[in-house]
């Protein structure tokens, strides 16, 4: 309780300020200003938690498939490995958009990591607490991942615009365009896997 509820430093003052400038709070973090807040990847961990938890109490069908396989029932009890891989990936997007600098592979993952951190409470707290409140179903559930899934970039956008020196529309940029290499990505990893699961199954 004392770690959640601390004024000068909680999980939820960390929530207020990604909220409000989550670029600047990465930018503080990789440059030694550490002792305000939580770290990235303690807060992921948590938010992670925190998403998987909220998941298997209300049986949210996280990963929905048109037929049913090994690998969609694995992601659906392992959600949270979605969450965490995106990570090294979105990191590894930023670094390829700027390979000649400002900043490292380590330090994109700081930045990636709160906002993968953010955008999973968010899916918590909206997605998950959406379709649990008005009508649970699959389709619901997809009707409102497709609705809410540009908040996504959006929230990047605003953390590279902070968090990326130079301009902040070609900062913004950035984010987007490493949302969209992250999802594509994502969805061609699990489809690769998916395929190969169902390769190996029929024989």
């Amino acid at each position: 309780m004392h770690a959640l509820l601390h004024v000068d430093r909680s999980v939820l003052t960390l929530i207020r300020a990604l909220a409000l400038r989550p670029g600047r709070v990465a930018l503080d973090y990789v440059q030694g200003r550490r002792t305000r807040y939580y770290g990235p990847f303690s807060f992921l961990i948590v938010s992670v938690a925190v998403t998987s938890a909220a998941i298997a109490l209300t049986q949210f069908p996280a990963v929905t498939s048109d037929t049913p396989n090994a690998v969609a029932s694995f992601l659906q009890h392992h959600v949270n490995l979605l969450w965490l891989f995106s990570v090294p990936i979105t990191a590894a997007a930023f670094r390829a958009l700027s390979p000649r600098g400002p900043f490292n592979y380590a330090e994109y993952l700081v930045l990636a990591a709160y906002y993968v951190g953010m955008r999973s409470l968010f899916f918590a707290i909206v997605n998950v607490g959406g379709w649990y409140v008005f009508r649970p179903g699959g389709r619901v559930a997809q009707d409102l991942y497709f609705a809410l899934l540009p908040t996504a970039p959006v929230y990047l956008a605003f953390a590279a615009s902070q968090f990326l020196p130079g301009s902040r529309w070609l900062s913004a940029l950035k984010g987007v365009v490493a949302f969209a290499l992250t999802l594509a990505a994502s969805y061609g990893i699990v489809f690769a896997v998916s395929n190969a699961a169902n390769l190996l199954g029929r024989h």
